[in-house]
């Protein structure tokens, strides 16, 4: 079998010019931290999920279940989140909890469409944002959430996330949409596009 670098292979097995990324696949984590943001370069499909908390930014020293002490990961400035600018889809669910200066909103997502939902968080949600920096959400290209629901709680400077048509981005009617306790609207003042 031929690669097609820097191509991806038509249905007749030729390699043709891919329109944006190229589409690559990579597994999900159960935290993005400095030890794995650069494993995620180039990548437009997560099979699995995504995390992102406090130590993500801070850094933390992984203990075992034995109590054996693993890797110590450095603090990761928010910035290196965009190494997601690429992504299309995550197939299971995007878990955000994360606090720092500098995360006011998650537009190194923009390009992300689906989030699949085959594997759920608390609340059975798919995108699970609470207790964050955020100021806004800068989700411009989602329009698909599979399965599960939206959570979206305690982010105490977040705008903007009641005017979001959820109903119609999640394709499931038996899953909630849960918004409360974020900033109220009329403290946000008027949407600027």
């Amino acid at each position: 079998v031929r690669s097609c670098p820097l191509k991806k292979k038509a249905e007749n097995g030729e390699c043709v010019p891919c329109d944006g990324p190229c589409p690559k696949t990579c597994e999900g984590v159960n935290e993005i931290h400095s030890g794995n943001i650069d494993s995620f370069k180039d990548c437009t499909i997560i099979e699995g999920s995504l995390t992102i908390l406090d130590q993500s930014f801070k850094g933390f020293q992984q203990v075992y279940n034995n109590f054996s002490f693993g890797p110590r990961y450095q603090q990761m400035h928010p910035d290196r989140l965009e190494v997601f600018s690429t992504l299309k889809e995550v197939t299971g669910y995007v878990n955000v909890q994360g606090d720092h200066p500098a995360f006011t909103n998650l537009s190194y997502f923009r390009n992300l469409e689906i989030i699949g939902g085959r594997a759920l968080t608390e609340y059975f949600a798919s995108l699970y944002i609470v207790k964050t920096s955020l100021k806004s959400l800068g989700l411009q290209s989602l329009r698909k959430i599979h399965s599960g629901s939206v959570a979206i709680l305690e982010n105490k400077e977040l705008c903007f996330a009641q005017g979001i048509s959820w109903d119609k981005i999640k394709k499931s009617s038996e899953h909630e949409t849960l918004l409360q306790n974020n900033k109220p609207a009329a403290d946000c003042g008027e949407l600027i596009y």
